[in-house]
């Protein structure tokens, strides 16, 4: 049987330098002359449209007026990025390309990405650190809901759809970098496995109890077993 493999890009994927942080606030402010009280918001974990909607209702625009404008707003964000994202020295984290390497060779494995991101911006943060995004076959991303915990739903569905074969939580695992990861892994089912290469320390993750925990992605060898266990002998 397969198994689902949802990975969190910022900070578990990538670093990114404040990237992201500077696309919103180019878009907000392109959009709706202020980007709010952005420098002092923690997106940690968060989707854009849950970002964006506390940004912008904390300085009085109306819900109604912010979910017609996040289309818009995602396009602003995909055509900043592209003119940024290769000037801020956004990295693989440590392991990552050489996971992914083993991951893609094997046939027992269906890469997806679970993320915060827009489904537009998702993929320039993966290239701008060297990580091909085809490689990730389905997505569940922040503009297709507010709601992270209904992202691996979403997940699950896309690859049922693309493959014709059953993903649920009982194969499907979801990787992260921070609390609403796990969290969000319980909401849907799934394996919640973290590892502590984003902002997050490996203790702060260990008190939301996720089935494996990992400082980083170096040791290639032990992440596969963790990821991909050899099925016991009878």
């Amino acid at each position: 049987m397969k198994k689902l493999l949802l990975f969190d890009i910022d900070g578990t994927l990538i670093r990114s330098n404040g990237a992201g942080r500077l696309t919103l606030a180019y878009a907000l402010e392109k959009r709706f002359g202020t980007a709010g009280p952005l420098e002092h918001y923690n997106m940690s974990g968060k989707t854009d449209p849950r970002i964006i909607t506390d940004l912008l209702t904390a300085v009085g625009i109306t819900p109604k007026e912010i979910q017609k404008s996040l289309p818009a707003i995602y396009e602003l964000m995909a055509e900043h990025a592209q003119d940024i994202f290769a000037q801020r020295g956004i990295t693989a984290c440590v392991g990552v390309p050489e996971l992914l390497a083993v991951l893609n060779a094997r046939d027992d494995v269906l890469l997806g990405l679970l993320t915060g991101n827009a489904q537009l911006t998702a993929p320039l943060k993966l290239a701008a650190a060297s990580i091909d995004p085809l490689q990730f076959k389905v997505g569940a991303y922040g503009s297709d809901a507010l709601d992270r915990n209904e992202l691996p739903a979403i997940g699950m569905a896309r690859a049922n759809q693309l493959t014709g074969e059953l993903f649920d939580g009982n194969n499907t695992v979801i990787i992260g970098d921070t609390p609403a990861d796990i969290l969000c892994a319980r909401a849907g089912k799934a394996t919640a496995v973290a590892v502590a290469s984003g902002w997050h320390a490996a203790a702060t993750l260990a008190e939301y109890r996720p089935d494996f925990l990992f400082e980083n992605f170096g040791d290639t060898s032990q992440v596969i077993d963790v990821l991909l266990p050899a099925p016991e002998r009878p």
